[in-house]
C-alpha cells in the first residue's frame, strides 16, 4: 500500500486526529489544515505547548497529556519540521497511535520503518487537506 492508498484509508476509517504544532495563525497550514477537517466532520485535538485553548478547543502541550485525559491516539498529523517530527511520531507510535502522517515536506524514514514494524498506518510527504480534498469526502 503507497502512501496515498494509506491517507485515503486514514480519512475514511479514523476521525480523531491530534495535530502536533497547531497554529493559531489562520495563514499557516497548521491552523487551515486542522480548521477545514473540522468543518468536514473530524474531531480535532490541538497540541501546541505555547497554547492553552483555540477557539473553544483545549490545547495540550504534548501528547502524553492528551493520552493522560483519556484520548485515544487515532492520527497523530505532525506539523513539525522533519528533525523534531520524528521523535514525536516515535512518541505517537510508543503511545499507541493508529496512523501517523507528516505533513508535506516531512519525512522520517526511521518512522517510517517503526511504524511498518508495529502495524501502524503511516503517511509523509503528504497534506490532509490535498488529500481529503483528492478523494473527495
Amino acid at each position: 500500500m503507497n502512501y496515498r492508498e494509506r491517507a485515503k484509508k486514514i480519512l475514511e476509517t479514523l476521525n480523531r486526529v491530534i495535530v502536533v504544532g497547531f497554529s493559531k495563525n489562520p495563514e499557516k497550514a497548521a491552523n487551515y489544515v486542522p480548521t477545514y477537517l473540522i468543518e468536514k466532520g473530524y474531531r480535532v485535538i490541538p497540541v501546541n505547548p505555547s497554547m492553552e485553548e483555540y477557539s473553544g478547543l483545549k490545547v495540550y502541550p504534548d501528547l502524553e497529556s492528551v493520552v493522560a485525559d483519556g484520548i485515544e491516539l487515532e492520527v497523530v498529523d505532525i506539523f513539525r519540521p522533519s528533525e523534531e517530527a520524528e521523535s514525536v511520531a516515535l512518541k505517537a507510535i510508543e503511545l499507541g497511535a493508529k496512523a501517523v502522517w507528516l505533513q508535506k515536506g516531512i519525512t522520517s524514514e526511521k518512522a517510517a520503518k517503526v511504524a511498518a514494524e508495529k502495524g501502524v498506518l503511516y503517511v509523509e510527504d503528504l497534506c490532509m487537506f490535498e488529500e481529503h480534498r483528492r478523494i473527495s469526502l
